[in-house]
């Protein structure tokens, strides 16, 4: 169908035209063409109306999970770094009072590297509750279970090991120590303890522990200490035997200097280690070519054979 319109020729001759398209409609079919046209006005607008329901259900949804987020969000960070905020605060502190003269240089240094020892650093000028008092590990030990020492514990990191704190440099001893308490179950030994019998003994350095504290140490202790090659297989094997494995590890994830961490199991996801210097890392479990090249040296540790 098409409109019927004149086009004009030469100025005098006129004839009818025909444009494509639906705009001319025969009088006896307007009617039928009207209702057509409201039907798809009517369906046009159905459509229209349900696009515009999903949109405002799609604001709303996407409000509604903007509003949980506003909600939830601030306070789930609050708890995640209040600790922190409470720690760069407290360093803040020292540094506009010039109240950090109280306190080692290497314990603010800790402190600004790991934030689990806020405790233990700002409890520093009450070290006298707590050095050479008993110690009681009941809570710690648990039968069967490798217990989790940290070397900056308060009630023995402000004692010394060496010309050191054991919270700097006692890794080894606290190693030692759960290595001790769990093939033993003789919960009279502890950090201090252990720290004690490796500076008397000559296992302690300007270096820090020999190591030699973890084989002829630990023959001494009544402990069977012997150095491991590195491998993913002897590892395991010394695991399935009962012992533990004690490594000096290189800078890395652990440390940016040394220190020494120790292996107490493994699964299909990976070995389970005892960090004395962070409980974080201790939570999580550790592939074997993420920590192996991170190992210096690496000893199994047993009961006397």
């Amino acid at each position: 169908m098409g409109q019927k319109v004149l086009e004009r020729r030469k100025n005098s001759d006129w004839e009818l035209q025909v444009i494509p398209g639906t705009y001319y409609i025969d009088f006896d079919q307007e009617d039928e063409f009207r209702q057509s046209l409201s039907r798809r006005s009517q369906k046009a607008a159905g459509r229209r109306k349900k696009k515009k329901s999903r949109r405002i259900g799609r604001i709303l949804l996407g409000a509604g999970a903007l509003y949980l987020l506003a909600v939830s969000l601030p306070a789930a960070g609050r708890i995640l770094i209040s600790k922190k905020t409470e720690s760069e605060r407290f360093l803040s502190r020292l540094e506009s009072e010039a109240a950090g003269e109280a306190y080692p240089e290497e314990l603010l240094e800790m402190l600004e590297k790991n934030e689990e020892t806020y405790e233990f650093v700002s409890g520093y000028p009450n070290r006298a509750d707590y050095m050479g008092k008993e110690i009681d590990l009941t809570a710690d030990y648990m039968d069967g279970k490798t217990p989790l020492l940290m070397q900056w514990d308060m009630r023995w990191g402000y004692d010394s090991y060496g010309q050191d704190m054991i919270a700097v440099a006692g890794c080894g001893p606290t190693c030692m120590t759960m290595a001790y308490l769990y093939l033993t179950g003789d919960l009279s030994m502890n950090p201090r303890r252990m720290a004690e019998y490796a500076c008397e003994n000559g296992f302690c350095t300007e270096a820090g522990t020999s190591w030699e504290f973890f084989t002829a140490g630990a023959a001494e202790l009544g402990l069977s200490g012997s150095e491991l090659p590195l491998g993913e297989t002897q590892i395991k094997h010394a695991l399935d035997q009962g012992n533990l494995v004690i490594c000096s590890m290189r800078p890395g994830d652990f440390t940016t200097t040394g220190h020494f961490i120790l292996l107490r199991g493994y699964d299909e996801k990976g070995f389970y280690v005892n960090d004395p210097n962070s409980k974080k890392n201790s939570e999580k479990q550790w592939d074997y070519d993420r920590i192996s090249g991170q190992i210096k040296c690496l000893w199994s540790i047993g009961a006397e054979k």
